[in-house]
Protein backbone atom coordinates (compact mmCIF):
# COMPACT_ATOMS: atom_id res chain seq x y z
CA UNK A 1 0.00 0.00 0.00
CA UNK A 2 1.69 3.15 -0.89
CA UNK A 3 0.91 6.77 1.64
CA UNK A 4 -0.66 9.57 0.07
CA UNK A 5 2.19 12.42 -0.30
CA UNK A 6 2.85 14.43 2.70
CA UNK A 7 0.26 17.16 2.81
CA UNK A 8 1.80 20.71 2.59
CA UNK A 9 1.43 22.94 5.10
CA UNK A 10 -1.56 25.00 5.65
CA UNK A 11 -0.90 28.04 4.88
CA UNK A 12 -0.64 31.12 7.36
CA UNK A 13 -3.54 33.21 8.22
CA UNK A 14 -3.73 35.82 6.32
CA UNK A 15 -1.95 39.60 7.88
CA UNK A 16 -4.17 41.97 8.41
CA UNK A 17 -4.76 44.24 5.12
CA UNK A 18 -2.58 47.60 6.75
CA UNK A 19 0.13 46.16 8.44
CA UNK A 20 1.49 48.80 10.57
CA UNK A 21 5.47 48.54 11.63
CA UNK A 22 6.61 49.60 15.49
CA UNK A 23 7.97 52.83 14.22
CA UNK A 24 4.94 53.82 12.33
CA UNK A 25 2.64 52.87 15.74
CA UNK A 26 5.05 54.93 17.90
CA UNK A 27 4.78 57.95 15.22
CA UNK A 28 0.82 58.20 15.42
CA UNK A 29 1.05 57.99 19.29
CA UNK A 30 3.07 60.46 19.87
CA UNK A 31 1.33 62.88 17.39
CA UNK A 32 -1.74 61.54 19.01
CA UNK A 33 -0.50 62.23 22.71
CA UNK A 34 0.31 65.97 21.71
CA UNK A 35 -3.37 66.26 19.96
CA UNK A 36 -3.99 65.67 23.77
CA UNK A 37 -1.79 67.76 25.10
CA UNK A 38 -3.06 70.28 23.34
CA UNK A 39 -6.76 69.75 23.73
CA UNK A 40 -5.95 69.28 27.68
CA UNK A 41 -4.50 73.26 27.15
CA UNK A 42 -7.66 74.43 25.29
CA UNK A 43 -9.80 72.95 27.91
CA UNK A 44 -7.84 74.14 30.76
CA UNK A 45 -8.25 78.03 28.97
CA UNK A 46 -11.94 77.21 28.45
CA UNK A 47 -11.94 76.30 25.01
CA UNK A 48 -15.13 73.86 23.85
CA UNK A 49 -12.83 71.52 22.26
CA UNK A 50 -13.91 68.18 20.08
CA UNK A 51 -12.69 65.08 20.11
CA UNK A 52 -14.66 63.66 17.26
CA UNK A 53 -12.93 60.82 16.13
CA UNK A 54 -10.47 59.65 19.50
CA UNK A 55 -11.73 56.91 19.79
CA UNK A 56 -11.47 55.90 16.39
CA UNK A 57 -7.44 56.76 16.46
CA UNK A 58 -7.05 55.03 19.43
CA UNK A 59 -8.67 51.68 18.88
CA UNK A 60 -6.55 51.89 15.46
CA UNK A 61 -3.50 52.30 17.11
CA UNK A 62 -4.21 49.38 19.28
CA UNK A 63 -4.93 46.93 16.38
CA UNK A 64 -1.97 47.83 15.06
CA UNK A 65 -0.13 47.00 18.31
CA UNK A 66 -1.96 43.86 18.60
CA UNK A 67 -0.61 42.62 14.54
CA UNK A 68 2.57 42.87 15.73
CA UNK A 69 4.69 39.93 17.24
CA UNK A 70 5.04 40.10 20.54
CA UNK A 71 8.41 41.25 20.86
CA UNK A 72 7.86 44.34 18.07
CA UNK A 73 4.40 45.08 20.43
CA UNK A 74 6.40 45.16 23.75
CA UNK A 75 8.89 47.90 22.47
CA UNK A 76 5.19 50.01 21.78
CA UNK A 77 4.68 49.73 25.79
CA UNK A 78 6.25 52.90 26.83
CA UNK A 79 4.69 55.17 24.23
CA UNK A 80 1.21 53.74 24.77
CA UNK A 81 1.37 54.02 28.06
CA UNK A 82 2.47 57.56 27.86
CA UNK A 83 -0.70 57.93 25.41
CA UNK A 84 -2.42 56.31 28.61
CA UNK A 85 -0.83 58.54 30.93
CA UNK A 86 -1.65 62.26 28.42
CA UNK A 87 -5.45 60.87 28.95
CA UNK A 88 -5.80 61.58 32.72
CA UNK A 89 -5.05 64.94 32.83
CA UNK A 90 -7.63 65.99 29.70
CA UNK A 91 -10.08 64.42 31.39
CA UNK A 92 -9.40 66.54 34.40
CA UNK A 93 -9.20 69.65 32.67
CA UNK A 94 -12.50 68.50 30.77
CA UNK A 95 -14.24 68.14 34.20
CA UNK A 96 -13.01 71.23 35.70
CA UNK A 97 -14.43 72.86 32.37
CA UNK A 98 -18.15 71.42 33.29
CA UNK A 99 -17.87 72.35 36.45
CA UNK A 100 -16.88 75.37 35.69
CA UNK A 101 -20.00 75.96 33.29
CA UNK A 102 -22.54 74.50 35.65
CA UNK A 103 -21.08 77.12 38.28
CA UNK A 104 -21.55 79.52 35.50
CA UNK A 105 -25.30 78.58 34.47
CA UNK A 106 -26.18 78.37 38.37
CA UNK A 107 -24.95 81.93 38.68
CA UNK A 108 -26.70 83.41 35.87
CA UNK A 109 -30.29 81.05 37.19
CA UNK A 110 -29.58 82.49 40.74
CA UNK A 111 -29.51 86.25 39.63
CA UNK A 112 -25.74 86.15 40.06
CA UNK A 113 -24.75 87.69 36.62
CA UNK A 114 -20.83 87.42 35.52
CA UNK A 115 -19.15 90.65 35.34
CA UNK A 116 -18.84 90.62 31.38
CA UNK A 117 -22.77 90.36 31.31
CA UNK A 118 -23.35 92.52 33.63
CA UNK A 119 -21.40 95.43 31.74
CA UNK A 120 -23.42 94.72 28.69
CA UNK A 121 -26.46 95.61 30.56
CA UNK A 122 -25.44 98.03 31.92
CA UNK A 123 -23.95 99.81 28.96
CA UNK A 124 -27.45 98.76 26.97
CA UNK A 125 -29.34 101.17 30.15
CA UNK A 126 -27.26 103.61 29.33
CA UNK A 127 -27.51 103.55 25.25
CA UNK A 128 -24.30 102.88 24.42
CA UNK A 129 -22.69 99.62 23.06
CA UNK A 130 -19.90 98.67 22.12
CA UNK A 131 -20.72 100.36 18.65
CA UNK A 132 -20.68 104.20 18.91
CA UNK A 133 -23.38 104.93 16.32
CA UNK A 134 -25.38 101.94 17.03
CA UNK A 135 -28.80 102.34 15.08
CA UNK A 136 -31.88 104.08 16.22
CA UNK A 137 -29.39 106.01 19.33
CA UNK A 138 -28.48 109.27 18.76
CA UNK A 139 -24.64 110.00 19.03
CA UNK A 140 -23.95 111.49 22.07
CA UNK A 141 -20.72 113.42 21.51
CA UNK A 142 -20.57 116.83 21.32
Amino acid sequence: MTRPPPASPSPAPPAPESTESAGRIVEQALALSATLDDARTQAEAGVLIDLAGLEERVAHLCLAAESLPRGEARTLLGPLGDLVAALAPLAAALTDQQARREETIAAALAGRDDPHTARQRAAAAYGRSGNPAAPGRPDDTP
